[in-house]
Formats: structure tokens, C-alpha cells, sequence
């Protein structure tokens, strides 16, 4: 297995990319020699930077002009390095597509990919295991390797450049007793409502914590309404101002972290920080939750409606969403304090 050229392709969101990390880490750990290239959608690229176990990053944008001409594009690039195992734990077309026109001879991924019987070696998509587990089945796929769990690795490990610590460090003189927070997401249906997310923030502020609000750009207007309705020096909004790998490097910082069920969960698990994960309309059945972190899940676990879908609604399907907002602040904040 020496020199074996390995693409890894996961083109979904921060979170998925985030996860898939443990899988390079104990490919590296396995065949040291081996050279891991890993092909994912710009946004999700700079956690993947500076990463020891990874030998080329291959961004793919996948939105925007022609996207025939990008995945040719992207499929060339593919086919000059002449992978000797592409493995895809992104179950859907595209990916399928990349993986079988790559001409690599061991294409590995799920039973449940949209074109599984273009794949040579599969596996089954187990839903409620987590998904580091579930990605790790790929790689005892690998011809050869002999899989060895003293050699695997679980928390994601990211490498924030020295300028990116160097900005935090900047942001955080003088911030002690921090808590990360993160109560937005892609999706209505996971996202905390603005008044909750207040309540909880007001609780922290009164027992003295300061409290640093982090997400993404389509998190901005969101945290800008919710920093205005605090009125308080003790809130940091740095939503949509700081690179995921920045975003980590605040959480490392913290005493804990407070989100819903975002990549921002992953970040923290990343970190291994105690965390308090919020679940709205789906819950850990899924297999997405802090596998290597110290965690309380906050849940209203009594609706039967719960969980109505594994990703995230624009809206709440029976209009009341009492998934969130039945939720209680001092619980989740006691949580917290559980934990740290």
C-alpha cells in the first residue's frame, strides 16, 4: 500500500466535512505513505487547511455558471492524478458521478449512494450510528489495510493558521469566563427563536459570563437583531466575521458552548468542550451529535411529532413549533453549568 494515491469526496455542508476528518487521520494513521487528497465546495475548504494528514485540497463549486463545464473541470483534474481508491461518504449524484468517472479501480462508498452498483466496494449506511463511525466503515474498506482501533482516530483535529489565533487572541484580550453561542442554522426548523435565544443570552449575562455569539454570514442579521435586543458590552457578535477555523479557535477559548444542531456542534466537538446541544425538529437518532465532547442535549422530548425530518425545515409543519419554543432558558443554561 505504499505511495497509494486516496481521494476523499464530500461535497455537503461544513458539518459533513467536519466529520469526515477522523476518516483521513486514521487512513494516515494506518498508511502513513499514503498520499489523502480530499475534494470538497469552497466554504467548507478552510477547515482543511494546514491539516498534517492531507496532501492537496480540490475545491469544487458546485453553484453559480456553467455546472457542466465546472464538473468536467473538477473531473480532470480527478483523472490526471490517477487515484489508485476514491472513497465518498456524500451519498448523492454528483459525488456518485466524480467517484465512477475518476477511473479509479476501488471506488468505496455507501449501499445507499444514489449509484451504488457503479461502486466496487460498499458498505451499509447504518442511520443511528454516529457518523464518524459510519465514515470509518470506509476506510476498513480499503484493499490491504489492516484496521487496527488502536490507530483510529475520533475527534476531528483542524489547524487554525498562526494569523487566525493571532486574531482571536486580539478579540478575546480581556474576555474571561467566555461561552460560545450559536443559535442559528441553514434551517427554520433548528434554529432557536429570537426571543429564546434572548432568554438564555440574559440568563448568562446576569451570572457574569461574557458571551460570544459565533455562525456564519447568513447568521448575520439574525445576530446584529439579537446583540441589539441585549444592549449589553458582555455579547461578542462575531457572526459571519470569522473563518470557520477562527470560530474553533474562539470555542477553545470558551468555558463551554451553547448551539443548536449546526456545524457550529461539530466546531465544538472539535475543540472538546463541554457543549449543550439544542435539538428542534431532530433529535440523536440521527447520528449526529459531540461524540468526543462532555454534552447535555436539550430536547422536549414528549412531542410525538419529534423528529418530523434529519436535516431542518423551512417551517414548522403543525405551526406551532413547540420543539423550540417550549424549550426552557434556565434548564439550558443549568445545562451548562452541569458540565463545566
Amino acid at each position: 500500500m505504499k505511495n497509494k494515491k486516496i481521494l476523499i469526496i464530500q461535497t455537503a455542508f461544513l458539518g459533513d466535512v467536519i466529520l469526515a476528518l477522523p476518516m483521513v487521520q486514521s487512513i494516515k494513521a494506518h498508511l502513513p505513505d499514503a498520499l489523502v487528497d480530499f475534494l470538497c465546495i469552497p466554504s467548507t475548504e478552510s477547515v482543511l487547511q494546514n491539516h498534517p494528514a492531507i496532501n492537496n485540497v480540490i475545491p469544487y463549486d458546485k453553484k453559480g455558471g456553467d455546472k457542466l463545464d465546472k464538473f468536467i473541470e473538477v473531473l480532470n483534474e480527478i483523472r490526471e492524478v490517477e487515484y489508485d481508491i476514491v472513497i465518498s461518504p456524500h451519498r448523492f449524484l454528483r459525488s456518485a458521478l466524480l467517484t465512477y468517472y475518476s477511473e479509479s479501480k476501488v471506488r468505496i462508498g455507501f449501499e445507499e449512494n444514489s449509484l451504488a452498483f457503479l461502486l466496487t466496494n460498499k458498505v451499509k449506511y447504518i442511520k443511528d450510528k454516529h457518523e464518524i463511525y459510519r465514515n470509518l466503515e470506509l476506510v476498513k474498506q480499503i484493499p490491504g489495510l489492516e484496521y487496527d482501533e488502536k490507530k483510529v482516530s475520533l475527534r476531528p483535529e483542524l489547524y487554525p493558521s498562526i494569523q487566525q489565533k493571532e486574531n482571536v487572541r486580539h478579540l478575546l484580550t480581556h474576555r474571561s469566563n467566555l461561552i460560545s453561542f450559536a443559535p442559528c442554522s441553514k434551517w427554520f426548523t433548528k434554529q432557536l427563536p429570537l426571543e429564546k435565544a434572548a432568554e438564555i443570552a440574559k440568563i448568562l449575562l446576569f451570572k457574569g459570563y461574557n458571551v460570544a455569539l459565533v455562525g456564519g454570514e447568513a447568521d448575520k442579521a439574525y445576530c446584529s437583531e439579537l446583540e441589539a435586543k441585549l444592549n449589553d458590552e458582555s455579547i461578542m457578535n462575531l457572526c459571519g466575521k470569522l473563518s470557520p477555523p477562527e470560530s474553533y479557535e474562539v470555542m477553545t477559548q470558551s468555558k463551554a458552548l451553547i448551539t443548536v444542531d449546526s456545524a457550529a456542534q461539530h466546531l465544538g466537538s472539535a475543540s472538546g468542550i463541554p457543549i449543550v446541544l439544542i435539538y428542534g425538529s431532530t433529535d440523536i437518532s440521527f447520528g449526529f451529535y459531540p461524540l468526543t465532547s462532555k454534552y447535555q442535549i436539550a430536547e422536549i422530548d414528549s412531542l410525538e411529532c419529534r423528529p418530523c425530518t434529519d436535516h431542518g425545515r423551512d417551517n414548522c409543519p403543525l405551526g406551532h413549533f413547540k420543539c423550540m419554543v417550549d424549550q426552557s432558558a434556565e434548564k439550558i443554561v443549568g445545562m451548562m453549568e452541569s458540565i463545566i
